[in-house]
């Protein structure tokens, strides 16, 4: 069995005047009216112009008290209202990478050419005993291929 469904905030507030803050854009003036509500969205209707919103309760917040009897419901993102739609506000920004400084002629030069002697890189110098034992076993390697390949050719002749 489910829990009950706690209510949200804006289920107390009953039918008072509230603001949203921030307010919701392109839906002026910020003065609301609370409708019915299901349980996913709260329907809220403009106390001036009638105008009924659907807002999922996701984006739905704290509801306080304003200055002098009025109350202000927070919503936990900017939302805007467009076409009969009510999304969240997205400012898209692209940030451009800075450009670099100018080093200066010095500089570049300096990070050229270092001063000193070069760097040395080791170089492995092979011995002939390390040579020898690689013959060895290249030779080791051809003799157990030659005996397999005689005892594959005997176990034909004998069929």
């Amino acid at each position: 069995m489910s829990a009950p469904l706690v209510p949200s905030p804006l289920d107390y507030i009953g039918r008072r005047k509230f603001s949203f803050y921030p307010p919701i854009a392109n839906a002026e003036p910020n003065e609301w009216l609370r409708g019915t509500g299901s349980w996913s969205e709260v329907q809220v209707v403009n106390a001036t112009t009638g105008q009924e919103i659907w807002i999922p309760r996701q984006y739905i917040g704290g509801v306080s008290d304003g200055p002098g009897l009025h109350l202000v419901v927070e919503l936990s993102q900017e939302l805007c209202y467009q076409r009969g739609v009510l999304a969240p506000r997205v400012k898209r920004i692209i940030q451009m990478p800075r450009p670099r400084e100018p080093e200066s002629k010095l500089e570049r030069k300096r990070s050229r050419r270092r001063s000193g002697p070069a760097s040395v890189v080791g170089i492995k110098v092979e011995t002939e005993s390390s040579s020898a034992l690689r013959s060895l076993g290249q030779i080791g390697l051809a003799v157990v291929a030659f005996l397999v390949l005689a005892a594959l050719v005997l176990a034909l002749a004998r069929l």
